[in-house]
């Protein structure tokens, strides 16, 4: 059967693990009714809770002594009759409660779906509901940070000013193809637009180069760490989680695929990936994973490239750095106390992975990020907004680039609205002709 908003939903709120309290939150229309048939207690009013015992309403047995939640009416999180109970927090007791709700009507609710109802029901906005989504995930005191800012959507007064600067330039084209013989509007010509759309293009670069900066701080850090075999990676990937995740061995290739984990500094989060030795090899396993390895490079913001004492540089660490191009790269030389210092290599981070002397290595992973200013209005973090800004981009540019070719303003106005419809879907507005109009029609005198 196909869900229904106006069903009555239900789920464990609390999570599915033993604890001391649990809480199973139905919300819909028929919540109160559904928990009568099972609560032994008063049905309370508007924020308030009562006392009573969960019965099965079959075989007539107590299933739990519980406290019970009311939000009766649309002044709530989902905007709709709500029950909360609060029992005692066995997985067994809560799955029976949940079970019995079940029986009695209510329907399991999908992932998210309290908030979609939140948001369907004009408690919050889009934003916000995806900015809970963050803080319920985050995993770190910056992420959770950022979360919370959020909740604002301080972001969308830099999405409002684009819209309405783009719909100036659109509006003046309209004007210039369709009243051409109206002397008091300024022309549009293809120059003047190369000129406004490059300026524009310009602003828009500025946010998307902060935002992504600053997304990788929102989402996590992806760290390659990359060598020929035997170099020390997995043994550095377990030094900087704590765990001994990677296998290590003094056998070249031992690493035939990438193993992830995660660690933070300083409330930075990276995200960690141990890849195969990238050498020539005629090992079918081992080649498929250095084709990851190579993968992961690519997938990387910042690459760890690793180097042993007393090896030179060959043909497979020439590819890594050419692979490496636009990533922040970072060479580590490995087994430090191999070396005396007139030994120790210029331009190279030195670490000594299995006596975790690692203070340099870290240093060099935060140092780009130490500078972003997290509070600046002109970052976006929400990948949503960012994906449809960089649309935007794409619109702008074939317009420019159409132009370059000759192409006049009566043509490349339809990318100009491309790129006008998706910034406008950030903030979830129709994309119409009225709002266009009326910025027309305001170029006009009066009585015109």
């Amino acid at each position: 059967m196909k869900n229904n908003i106006q069903d009555t939903i239900v789920a464990i709120s609390s999570g599915n693990v033993n604890q001391a309290i649990s809480i199973i939150r139905l919300s819909g229309e028929d919540s109160i009714e559904i928990v009568k048939k099972v609560f032994s207690g008063k049905v309370g009013k508007d924020k308030t809770i009562t006392y009573g015992n969960i019965i099965d309403n079959i075989t007539g047995k107590i299933v739990d002594e519980v406290l019970v939640n009311w939000f009766i009416g649309n002044k709530n999180y989902t905007g709709e009759n709500t029950v909360e109970i609060n029992a005692h927090g066995g997985i067994v007791v809560t799955n029976k409660i949940l079970n019995l709700l079940i029986a009695n009507g209510a329907r399991l609710a999908n992932r998210g779906e309290f908030t979609r109802r939140a948001f369907l029901n004009g408690k919050i906005s889009l934003d916000k509901a995806e900015a809970i989504n963050s803080l319920i995930h985050a995993k770190t005191n910056k992420q959770a940070e950022i979360a919370i800012s959020q909740f604002n959507s301080k972001d969308n007064l830099i999405i409002e000013n684009l819209i309405n600067e783009l719909l100036t330039i659109i509006s003046l084209i309209e004007i210039n193809i369709d009243y051409s013989d109206y002397n008091d509007i300024k022309e549009m010509d293809a120059n003047t637009l190369t000129s406004q759309l490059s300026k524009f293009n310009r602003k828009l670069d500025s946010i998307i180069n902060k935002s992504e900066n600053a997304c990788d701080i929102y989402k996590g850090i992806n760290v390659a760490i990359v060598g020929r075999p035997n170099t020390g990676k997995s043994s550095l990937l377990n030094s900087l989680i704590g765990s001994q995740k990677a296998i290590v061995t003094n056998i070249p290739g031992t690493t035939r695929d990438v193993v992830e984990g995660e660690f933070q500094i300083n409330g930075f989060l990276f995200n960690l990936i141990d890849t195969a030795g990238i050498r020539q090899t005629k090992d079918l396993v081992e080649s498929i994973g250095i084709e990851r390895s190579k993968n992961a490079i690519k997938e990387a913001k910042i690459v760890i490239h690793m180097h042993e004492p007393f090896i030179k540089e060959n043909e497979e660490d020439q590819i890594i750095k050419e692979l490496s191009k636009g990533k922040v790269y970072i060479p580590v030389m490995n087994k430090q106390d191999l070396l005396n210092k007139d030994q120790y290599p210029k331009n190279m981070v030195l670490i000594s992975s299995k006596k975790n002397s690692l203070w340099e290595l870290k240093n060099a992973l935060v140092k780009n990020y130490l500078n972003i200013d997290l509070d600046d209005p002109q970052i976006i973090f929400n990948n949503r907004k960012l994906s449809l800004l960089k649309q935007a981009k794409i619109s702008i540019n074939t317009a420019l680039e159409s132009l370059s070719q000759g192409l006049g303003p009566e043509v490349v106005i339809l990318d100009i609205n491309e790129a006008w419809g998706s910034l406008s879907e950030i903030l979830n507005k129709k994309h119409d002709n009225e709002a266009l109009l009326d910025n027309i029609f305001s170029k006009f005198c009066l009585g015109k």
